[in-house]
């Protein structure tokens, strides 16, 4: 669930256009291009790049902060719609994916921020053991370690803000058995909507956002909010 902006980019790249395309939609990209002829594999990256465009303009309409966020989200969820027919195993209280390194922009860590500041109690401890790792650290493997709960983790396993939460998390289903997501070496389905990858990589590609660890970009909101 963790993009990688830091990635090494090649110059046959076809997707040099999207500053930060999120590890999924480079995958179904590569296997469109392993799969289907030049001239049809072009028209498909032609889709892709008119798609980034207008998510790009879209967001670019709303202030940057809480309405980009909260319109992110909502754009994230029109575009879920389209996987409404897939059964997944995803269901309250699982919370596998609610131990992962989950990354969130700028945006959405003010809307969190704000929750936070208006009342809603969390481990401030916790949140500052899981800011201070680095990206990627080891310990975020460690599945169903209790340091690796999302602060905002319900005690039902329940996420305590689901209507607030952040674009990765909205997009994240499985049709895998939930104990997959908790094991290690253990294979994961996970559901794929391209245009959710791509409207993901329009917001963390747009100049001036930033993109990082919910952890630490909560913590940075917090004290700048």
């Amino acid at each position: 669930m963790t993009p990688n902006p830091d990635a090494p980019r090649s110059a046959d790249d076809p997707l040099g256009f999207i500053p930060r395309p999120t590890p999924q939609l480079r995958t179904a990209v590569e296997r469109q291009r392993g799969a289907l002829p030049p001239s049809d594999f072009a028209d498909f990256l032609s889709n892709v790049r008119s798609a980034f465009n207008k998510y790009t303009a879209k967001l670019l309409e709303f202030e940057p902060g809480i309405h980009r966020g909260v319109a992110l989200h909502r754009m994230m969820d029109n575009e879920m719609k389209a996987a409404a027919h897939v059964v997944v195993t995803c269901c309250k209280g699982c919370s596998g994916c609610c131990h992962y390194e989950v990354e969130v922009t700028n945006d959405e860590a003010v809307i969190l921020s704000i929750i936070v500041q208006e009342g809603l109690v969390i481990d401030n401890a916790r949140l500052a053991i899981q800011a201070a790792r680095e990206r990627k650290s080891p310990a975020w493997r460690r599945f169903q370690d209790p340091g690796n709960l999302c602060v905002f983790l319900g005690d039902d396993g329940a996420c305590r803000i689901y209507e607030h939460r952040p674009a990765i998390c909205r997009k994240h289903l499985v049709t895998t058995p939930a104990v997959a997501c908790t094991t290690d070496g253990m294979a994961v389905a996970p559901v794929e909507v391209l245009l959710a990858e791509i409207l993901l990589s329009a917001a963390t590609s747009i100049e001036g956002t930033s993109c990082g660890a919910l952890p630490k970009m909560l913590l940075e909101s917090l004290g700048n909010v």
